[in-house]
């Protein structure tokens, strides 16, 4: 008898993946008012409206920015425990297979990143393959090197350094060689074509985005969030409500006070006479600090409000959305680039900051309304749907019945 080989999609969890989909509005939000790496910051006529512009673009700027890809970070360590998990349970060991998924996600960053130089798998694709050694790693060594990851080891080093003048207050080759670029994408973007955009994303693009995630020690904290995620779900805390409320209940406060300890730092850090380069590190440092706690408050938030209010039906509406996430994902970058660019509808030079958030409203409303459409249609969203076909090469079921 032949062995039917079809893989079937499995039950997923509605809370995890709204929270997914709650962090690519964010991740939206924030690109749209950046206008996807053309940062333009409108002139206006009114005092008053200029003080709402720049207003909203704070607002966006304090909840979402660092704080959106966090929580996909983490979400990203969490959904690496569950494939290899599942596959355990079926006796298959899933480790080389979950390489060749990074192969292939690599693969999809770097299309998605010669459109939109900030997109972001490229960077998962390289830094996951740390988790693969990770998975079987003891859970008190894991705990500790996610600290020593938190901690920002390279960053406090520089950071000590400069304020004790062992190094000169200025920045390195290495960031200087980054603002180059950024500086050359700016014109690119704004006044380019089509075609100089993809050019210049082909190769320089690249760098940039990877000298951003060194120059600004992104790197540890992305790592130590995908290992948190491992972590929850070696304990199997996603699989059961009542533990997901549990550990919520007790990461909200601890998390509302670190936050609150480290932004206020960062506040006062120009009030202590650290300036220059060192300031700018001094603000890396701590941001990254106050981010990590503000994405706990989040994510610990948004669980107690899907499981103890009656909110719950309505965040399931972002459930689809984060259920095809890479299609989402990669559709934000291949609808917001034509329209913020110069080759497109060059938004940037003419959208308000307040204009460029109802834009991102509106393109998100769109994003739900189709996902939960698809959903209903199909298992996967298509991109992920090529995704799995391409891992796996086995018949992967698509429309619903």
């Amino acid at each position: 008898m032949k062995q039917d080989t079809t893989i079937i999609p499995k039950k997923r969890i509605q809370s995890i993946d709204a929270l997914r989909g709650f962090a690519l509005f964010g991740i939206l939000m924030f690109h749209c008012l950046e206008h996807f790496d053309i940062m333009i910051i409108p002139q206006l006529d009114s005092p008053f409206w200029q003080s709402i512009d720049n207003g909203v673009f704070a607002v966006i700027s304090f909840l979402f920015a660092g704080k959106a890809y966090a929580i996909f970070s983490l979400l990203f360590g969490l959904s690496f425990f569950m494939q290899m998990d599942s596959q355990a349970d079926k006796g298959v060991d899933f480790r080389l297979r979950f390489l060749w998924r990074l192969v292939l996600l690599l693969g999809l960053g770097y299309l998605n990143g010669l459109v939109y130089m900030g997109e972001f798998f490229v960077v998962y694709a390289l830094l996951g393959v740390v988790l693969i050694p990770l998975y079987k790693v003891p859970t008190k060594w894991l705990i500790v090197l996610s600290i020593l990851l938190f901690l920002q080891i390279p960053d406090v080093i520089s950071f000590i350094s400069l304020l004790g003048g062992d190094t000169p207050n200025e920045p390195s080759s290495a960031v200087v060689y980054m603002d180059q670029l950024y500086a050359e994408c700016a014109v690119v973007f704004k006044d380019g074509s089509l075609k100089d955009v993809l050019e210049f994303n082909l190769w320089k693009g690249l760098v940039a985005k990877l000298l951003w995630v060194f120059n600004y020690a992104r790197y540890p904290q992305l790592i130590g969030l995908f290992i948190i995620g491992l972590l929850i779900g070696r304990h199997g805390i996603h699989k059961s409500e009542s533990a997901m409320v549990k550990y919520s209940s007790k990461v909200l406060p601890y998390s509302i006070i670190f936050f609150a300890v480290f932004y206020t730092i960062l506040l006062m850090l120009p009030h202590w006479g650290i300036e220059g380069f060192a300031l700018q590190v001094g603000t890396t440092l701590f941001k990254l600090y106050s981010n990590l706690f503000q994405m706990m408050i989040y994510i610990s938030g948004f669980i107690l409000l899907y499981y103890k209010t009656g909110l719950r039906s309505k965040m399931d509406k972002l459930a689809p959305v984060g259920r095809m996430s890479v299609t989402n994902y990669m559709t934000q970058s291949f609808v917001g680039v034509p329209l913020f660019y110069g080759f497109g509808a060059n938004l940037a030079v003419h959208l308000t900051f307040l204009q460029c958030f109802l834009l991102g409203l509106f393109i998100f409303t769109i994003q739900m309304i189709f996902s939960n459409w698809w959903m209903k249609r199909y298992y996967y969203g298509p991109i992920e749907w090529v995704w799995r076909v391409a891992t796996w090469f086995k018949p992967i079921p698509f429309r619903r019945k």
